[in-house]
């Protein structure tokens, strides 16, 4: 009887200690939101004259926010994705890692490593493809946009009868690593939109950083040369938003101009515009048409020199909120300096993608 006693006080203790982390795990789980994204595409394309086929893994983005307090919150993302660095192809990438703390009704302070707010796409989209209106990003993501920032951000969102929006970010900038920085100039970058109906934004911004000779980092696009041209390049990026998302028509364009002064060259204008149009029926498909367009200049240093248009038509159909399938056809012209830097030929490619993009 004794023991059966205190086997009955054990297990009382037990249960009413184990109260407090049942209801503090409880209490986590409303606070901590676990997400994961993903896609897998087949592709169809002329590779050294031929037609080749093949299927590809695309990026695997880990998304976590959680609510610390009523004013700080937490947002994380690690992206998996492809790398000749590995011998398996593919390593672990964070994209972002940022604080944020609501000091005054809809005014925010964000720390950390974030998407640099300076376009509606690099700011809304994270690297799940899931919610992307095509299949790929705008091209100039791949060349001067800076995609992340390692630094501080003030920040509005939907003051007044106009929605007015401002960003203020001050970071390491684009030669920069997420360990350290390689450069003594900071970024600067200011943002205002305005939301004047449902479903519109118009977005100007302007970036300025001062990179130095030979340095390159992480937080700009991955084709950034870095190389090549001697003394500071002092990057100006002016870029544009115009977007309208309505329950059946769809816009979107994204134009930037980039100015970059060195010793070596002067003054130098690249220019990259993005334009999609998609128009939805039976709330499930949306029929689209893109134009990208990237014009670096021919004495540019700092980015790859090339002249590109994609043009193309595609449908998007959401099977639900975390399955969709786009299907693109695109024809893309070009003319690479680098590579013919005496005839510049002209050069055009077709491909079809399929891709699959889920979430769950």
């Amino acid at each position: 009887m004794i023991k059966k006693f205190w086997m009955c006080v054990v297990f009382i203790v037990a249960h009413v200690l184990a109260r407090p982390f049942d209801a503090f795990a409880q209490e986590g789980s409303k606070r901590i939101n676990l997400r994961m994204f993903g896609h897998t595409e087949y592709v169809v394309r002329p590779d050294t004259g031929q037609w080749s086929q093949y299927f590809s893994l695309g990026e695997q983005d880990f998304f976590v926010t959680a609510r610390i307090t009523d004013r700080l919150s937490f947002l994380g993302e690690t992206v998996v994705r492809f790398s000749v660095m590995s011998a398996t192809s593919f390593l672990p990438s964070i994209e972002r890692a940022q604080l944020k703390y609501d000091y005054y009704k809809n005014h925010s302070v964000v720390l950390g490593k974030m998407h640099t707010p300076l376009n509606y796409w690099n700011d809304v989209y994270h690297h799940g493809r899931l919610f992307f209106p095509s299949i790929d990003r705008p091209t100039s993501f791949s060349y001067f946009i800076p995609l992340h920032t390692l630094g501080i951000r003030l920040q509005g969102q939907n003051l007044g009868p106009l929605g007015l929006g401002y960003d203020l970010v001050v970071g390491n900038g684009m030669s920069s690593t997420d360990f350290m920085k390689l450069s003594p100039h900071m970024s600067f970058m200011a943002a205002a939109h305005i939301k004047p109906f449902y479903g519109g934004q118009f977005t100007i911004s302007y970036y300025r950083d001062r990179i130095s000779e030979g340095v390159s980092g992480v937080h700009v696009g991955h084709s950034h040369s870095g190389s090549g041209y001697k003394g500071i390049v002092d990057f100006q990026l002016l870029s544009l938003s115009t977007v309208y998302f309505g329950e059946r028509l769809e816009i979107l364009n994204e134009a930037g101009l980039n100015i970059n002064t060195t010793d070596s060259t002067g003054t130098v204008e690249n220019f990259s515009n993005y334009t999609y149009v998609g128009y939805r029926f039976k709330d499930k498909f949306v029929p689209y048409v893109v134009s990208d367009l990237m014009l670096v200049d021919r004495q540019e240093m700092h980015s790859p020199r090339t002249q590109i248009w994609h043009v193309g038509a595609g449908m998007r159909y959401e099977m639900s909120h975390l399955f969709n399938i786009k299907l693109e056809l695109r024809r893309s012209t070009g003319l690479n300096y680098a590579v013919e830097p005496s005839s510049y030929p002209e050069a055009k490619r077709y491909q079809i993608k399929l891709q699959f993009s889920y979430g769950f």
